[in-house]
């Protein structure tokens, strides 16, 4: 079976008014009717969580993963350090196979109503991701700046500044439906 996955916390799994839809999943189940979509993303988890569930990602087999954590490390409430989350997310990339892993920053958020979520840990952990993107060879969505400038950035996200909205979604969907097909594609050349 050809599988894309989506490993990552509350932004992939789908929290709409605190409810999980799997959004993101349904969607690109739409735009890939030939692969199975399966959402390993968990709501709360950062990179220390995820560590423990990579190796039952790898054993999926799948064809792409869409890596998207960050804005829980971020938070300064039990802080994980710049350094970690990159060790984190290498060991992760470098278990999944760089060829297959589409990279997420994390998101913007409204850190007015975040406070916990700094705009400085945001670009830092954005950083972060992009230097890996480069190093390891890796896809990579910067959706932190992508998000900063649109115009619409609060039709972005729902009345909490964190959660993504049905907008949030499709601006997501349109960034991530481009690098899927590359990555895809890819893959159909290396084996």
């Amino acid at each position: 079976m050809k599988r894309i996955v989506l490993f990552g916390d509350f932004t992939l799994m789908g929290l709409i008014d605190g409810k999980a839809y799997d959004t993101l999943a349904k969607r690109i189940r739409k735009d890939f009717p030939g692969y199975e979509v399966i959402n390993m993303s968990i709501a709360d988890y950062k990179t220390n969580n995820a560590m423990t569930r990579v190796d039952r990602v790898k054993k999926l087999h799948p064809k792409a993963v869409i890596l998207g954590f960050g804005v829980n490390d971020i938070s300064i409430n039990d802080e994980i350090k710049p350094g970690k989350f990159a060790a984190n997310l290498t060991h992760m990339i470098e278990t999944l196979g760089h060829q297959k892993v589409i990279l997420l920053s994390p998101p913007f958020t409204d850190w007015k109503k975040n406070p916990t979520k700094p705009w400085t840990r945001q670009l830092q952990f954005e950083l972060v991701c992009e230097h890996l993107s480069k190093q390891l060879d890796v896809s990579y969505i910067d959706l932190l700046h992508i998000m900063a400038n649109c115009n619409n950035l609060d039709k972005l996200l729902q009345a909490d500044g964190l959660h993504f909205s049905k907008l949030g979604y499709n601006l997501l969907e349109d960034e991530l439906i481009p690098e899927i097909k590359a990555t895809l594609a890819n893959e159909l050349v290396s084996n």
